[in-house]
C-alpha cells in the first residue's frame, strides 16, 4: 500500500500548467471537496476558476473525479466549465482514475490526480499509476465523523512528510 504523494501542496493554483509540463504531465485529475471547493460551498473561487481557464488555454485536459453521486457532479461540473467526470469512482480504487484518464486519452502515468486525502485521493491515484499530489485540505469544518477520523490516521503520513521536508 503506497499512501505516500508524489508531491505535497499548499493549494489546487500551485498547480499550474508550468508545474504539470515539468513534471511531464499533460492532463489533471481533481477532487472536489476541499480541493477545488471547500466543503459545501458550491462554486469555486474566482481564482480556481482561473486556473481551470489557463488549463483550457495551455490544452492541460481536465476530469474531475469523486465519490459523489452523478446529480451532484454533473452539476458541479456543468458550473466550472468540465465536461469530463467521474462519479461513485470508490477511491481508493483505482478504476475511476483509470477511467478518467482513459476519458481524456492518456495513460494514468502521464496524468497528476490532485487531492486532499491520503486515504482516497492519494492511495487510489497510486494504485492507477497517476503521479499523485497531496493537498492541504481547503477546510477541513463540516466534513463528518467518517472523513475525521479518516484525518486522525493520516497524520503519522503526514508527519513523515514533514521529516522527508516535503511539507514545510
Amino acid at each position: 500500500m503506497n499512501l505516500l504523494p508524489h508531491d505535497y501542496k499548499r493549494s489546487i493554483l500551485e498547480i499550474t500548467p508550468l508545474y504539470l509540463n515539468e513534471h511531464g504531465l499533460d492532463g489533471v485529475i481533481l477532487d472536489i471537496d476541499n480541493t477545488l471547493i471547500g466543503h459545501n460551498v458550491p462554486v469555486p473561487t474566482p481564482d480556481v476558476m482561473a486556473l481551470l481557464a489557463e488549463y483550457k488555454a495551455h490544452g492541460v485536459k481536465v476530469c474531475v473525479v469523486s465519490n459523489n453521486r452523478k446529480p451532484r457532479v454533473a452539476a458541479f461540473c456543468e458550473k466550472i466549465g468540465i465536461d469530463d467526470y467521474v462519479w461513485d469512482a470508490f477511491k481508493p480504487a483505482a478504476k475511476g482514475y483509470v477511467e478518467a484518464a482513459r476519458v481524456m486519452g492518456l495513460p494514468p502515468e502521464r496524468t497528476a490526480a490532485v487531492g486532499d486525502q491520503i486515504f482516497t485521493d492519494i492511495w487510489g491515484a497510486r494504485r492507477a499509476g497517476c503521479y499523485a499530489v497531496l493537498l492541504r485540505p481547503i477546510h477541513k469544518g463540516g466534513e463528518g465523523a467518517f472523513i475525521a477520523f479518516k484525518r486522525l490516521l493520516e497524520k503519522p503520513v503526514l508527519f513523515y512528510l514533514k521529516l522527508k521536508g516535503m511539507i514545510k
